[in-house]
C-alpha cells in the first residue's frame, strides 16, 4: 500500500494530542518530535520504532482506548516516512515553523523547540553523525542548529548568541544545513556538499518541557 502523507486534519490531532492532559508533562510536543524525527530521518543507520517512541513520549501515554493509540502510533510512523521523503526529494527541505528566536530568554520559539528536538536525535545516534572523516564538516552543519536549541553555553554560540544579526544570519541557513547534513550522511561522496561558511564572529540551555 502506497504511503499516505499526514493531511492537515491529522496534524493537527497529533499536534493536540502531543499538547494534552494525556501525555507526560515533558513529552515532546509537535515542533519538538518533527525536530527530533527529522535527525533520525539524518542519521545514516535505521532507528527502531521502539526505540524512539519512548523518548518522544517520556513516559507511556494515558490513551482513551486501542483505537486512539493505534491512531497516534499510526500518525507518528507516517509522519517519519513524510520527513524522509521530504529529505530525499529535491523540493528543499522546510522547518515546520519561522525561523524566528523567542523574545524573551525566558520562553522558546518554536524555532528554538524543533531544534531542541533535532539536537536529541543527534544525542541519540552521536556515534553515527561523528564518524571521523565526517566529524569537522557534520560539527559545522550542525551549528546553527545548536544556536536555535538553547541547549550549549560554548564559546562560538555565545558569540553567536550575542548579536541579533549573527543569530538571524545563522538560523536562516537552518533549512539549507538540514538538507547538507542528509546528502554528508547519507550520499555517496561525490555527492556531498561543501561546508557552507559560517557567519564571522565580531568583537565587541535547557530541555523545552511541553506547554
Amino acid at each position: 500500500m502506497a504511503h499516505q502523507p499526514l493531511d492537515d486534519l491529522e496534524l493537527e490531532t497529533l499536534e493536540i494530542f502531543l499538547e494534552s492532559d494525556q501525555v507526560h508533562e515533558e513529552c515532546q510536543n509537535f515542533v519538538m518530535a518533527h525536530g527530533f524525527l527529522t535527525a533520525l530521518s539524518i542519521c545514516p543507520v535505521q532507528i527502531a520504532e521502539e526505540q524512539w517512541l519512548p523518548v518522544i513520549f517520556e513516559a507511556p501515554p494515558q490513551f482513551l482506548n486501542g483505537k486512539q493509540e493505534k491512531q497516534i502510533l499510526q500518525y507518528l510512523s507516517r509522519l517519519y516516512v513524510d520527513i524522509q521523503q521530504e529529505l530525499e526529494s529535491e523540493d528543499g527541505f522546510m522547518v515546520p515553523c519561522e525561523l524566528e528566536m523567542a523574545q524573551s530568554p525566558d520562553e522558546l520559539s518554536e524555532l528554538q523547540e524543533w531544534a531542541t528536538g533535532f539536537m536529541e536525535g543527534v544525542f541519540m545516534t552521536e556515534s553515527h553523525w561523528f564518524e571521523s572523516e565526517k566529524e569537522e564538516v557534520v560539527a559545522e552543519l550542525l551549528l546553527p542548529i545548536m544556536v536555535a536549541s538553547d541547549l550549549f553555553d560554548d564559546e562560538e554560540v555565545v558569540d553567536i548568541r550575542s548579536s541579533e544579526k549573527l543569530t538571524q544570519s545563522c538560523i536562516a541557513q537552518i533549512p539549507e544545513v538540514v538538507t547538507d547534513l542528509f546528502l554528508v550522511l547519507r550520499s555517496e561522496p561525490e555527492k556531498r556538499p561543501f561546508p557552507k561558511a559560517q557567519p564571522k564572529k565580531q568583537s565587541s540551555k535547557n530541555k523545552n518541557k511541553k506547554k
